[in-house]
């Protein structure tokens, strides 16, 4: 017959099992905290390592884009592209009131200020500490090449038949895309110029998406100014304007919330809407630069004064 445990042996015995029990719940416990400890070590490690490679970076950054290589690119490069595209602009404006013998003349007048500016900007522009500035001087000669090349077949096509202004528009793409690209690298330079030497923190490795009226008023000015650029080029939207006059007049438009007015939710909208209204006109920025940007730091360039 087997003998029954005693009050005090059962206790016992519950007593081992309920401690055998906890140890080995402990021991899991301990094991699951200690993997759990060792997880955010290593992610605070590895957040601290990131954000010393960006402190790195930036520290780079410094010692590039050197205020005089925007001086020597803006005299060299930039102000001869400035008064080749107002040129440009100039003629097409009068285009439709031209006979056939003005336009011709005209045509041939674009085609040897295109020359000059192309001869101006095969000249070697020493540019050591900003090699977006480069890619940019060498894109917008690319462009001007571009646009001799489309001039020869525009003033041929004129003398069979007078063109139209969309149709001179439409055989100068590749000069258009090329320059678009072109503005987008030397407003990107710009752009790492402030995040090394006035807000002191990196770029965004990568454009957003889709940037919201809220978001726009939370970046620095001249990043603004490159993604207005960025939107310029996704849009094919080559204008007598400047990017810098895109910023404005969104910001003219956040700031006294027309955009929330006319529904406007994201840049690429807002931008949209201004090109459809042509809302937007040369020498924008400099008119409303006292009223939103008293403050500004940028490069010292004209572009900017």
């Amino acid at each position: 017959m087997t003998k029954r445990l005693k009050k005090s042996e059962f206790m016992m015995a519950y007593m081992i099992i309920i401690s055998l029990a906890c140890a080995v719940g402990g021991f899991f416990f301990g094991a699951h905290y200690m993997k759990a400890q060792m997880e955010s070590e290593r992610t605070a490690a590895l957040e601290a390592e990131q954000k010393e490679a960006a402190k790195d970076k930036m520290l780079r950054e410094q010692k590039l884009y050197n205020e005089q290589d925007f001086i020597r690119f803006h005299y060299s490069v930039y102000a001869p592209l400035l008064e080749f595209r107002q040129a440009h602009f100039d003629v097409m404006a009068k285009w439709a009131a031209m006979d056939k013998q003005e336009q011709s003349d005209a045509l041939k007048q674009l085609t040897k200020q295109a020359e000059q500016t192309l001869k101006a900007l095969e000249k070697n522009v020493p540019l050591p500490t900003s090699p977006m500035l480069v890619q940019a001087h060498s894109n917008f000669t690319n462009s001007v090449r571009a646009y001799l090349d489309s001039m020869e077949q525009i003033r041929s096509d004129q003398n069979s038949n007078a063109l139209t202004l969309a149709a001179i528009t439409a055989r100068l793409i590749l000069f258009q895309n090329s320059w678009l690209t072109a503005q987008e690298m030397m407003y990107h330079s710009v752009a790492a110029w402030e995040s090394a030497y006035v807000v002191k923190q990196p770029l965004p490795k990568a454009l957003p998406q889709t940037v919201s009226t809220g978001q726009w008023k939370q970046y620095p000015f001249h990043y603004r100014t490159y993604l207005a650029a960025a939107a310029m080029s996704a849009d094919k939207q080559w204008k007598s304007y400047n990017p810098e006059d895109v910023t404005a007049r969104i910001d003219k438009l956040v700031a006294t919330n027309e955009a929330q007015t006319l529904g406007i939710q994201d840049v690429t909208s807002a931008v949209r809407l201004l090109n459809a209204t042509d809302a937007i006109h040369p020498g924008d920025f400099k008119q409303m630069s006292g009223r939103l940007y008293s403050q500004l730091q940028a490069p010292e360039i004209p572009l900017y004064k």
